[in-house]
């Protein structure tokens, strides 16, 4: 993998410090898995924290559904989607179930990803070679993994491992790699907003 671009310091730090939403984290944690480097980042910031930590007064921990003591239950065998098993699957994804793959347009298709507690919405998005998905923006984050495969944008290529941080002051129009298609897993907040003409008479039947 040939991976050129990463989270920025500030949604590392945060991945870090544990506070980022689950479903955000869940999508950092896929290129984490992919990227050395960002590996790499994250010890020495963890590494960071750590010492700052060393430096608090402690305090006592509250009893309760808190107490790091307590069972966590993640969920038996038969709650755990069996496409988190598929070759080329991220390990990270492992815990998390998975719905079918659902068409929402010509040669492209989309599955959920179930993220207990995420605000922000999880997803798989699979599209054919040469898809141009429309012109768009958002009025949340968008955060975006490659998994396989690779699309390009106006702020440049994305192939696999590759980290694409969107946020409201985005807008896209992303085409998919002609040979290879493209398969990814994103997390987003707020909702889409198609441009142009096209883009409004298709606004109605997206629903990411």
């Amino acid at each position: 993998m040939n991976i050129v671009h990463r989270p920025s310091d500030e949604t590392l730090a945060a991945f870090a410090a544990g506070q980022l939403d689950e479903g955000l984290a869940v999508v950092v944690a896929c290129h984490i898995e992919a990227d050395q480097e960002s590996r790499r980042r994250l010890q020495n910031l963890e590494a960071v924290q750590g010492a700052l930590l060393d430096k608090i007064e402690p305090v006592a921990m509250r009893s309760g559904p808190c107490d790091p003591n307590a069972d966590v239950q993640t969920g038996s065998a038969s709650d755990i989607s069996e496409a988190a098993h598929e070759t080329g699957m991220p390990q990270v994804l492992r815990p998390y179930g998975f719905g079918p793959w659902r068409p929402i347009g010509i040669r492209i298709a989309m599955r959920r990803v179930d993220v207990p507690g995420a605000s922000a919405r999880v997803f798989m998005l699979r599209a054919g070679p040469g898809i141009a998905l429309p012109h768009h923006k958002h009025t949340g984050v968008e955060w975006t993994t490659i998994l396989a495969g690779a699309y390009e944008h106006e702020y440049g290529r994305y192939a696999a491992g590759d980290f694409d941080e969107a946020d409201s002051e985005h807008d896209h129009t992303p085409r998919v790699d002609p040979v290879e298609g493209c398969t990814c897993i994103v997390a987003m907040t707020g909702s889409v907003q198609l441009q142009g003409w096209l883009g409004r008479l298709l606004q109605p039947l997206v629903r990411f």
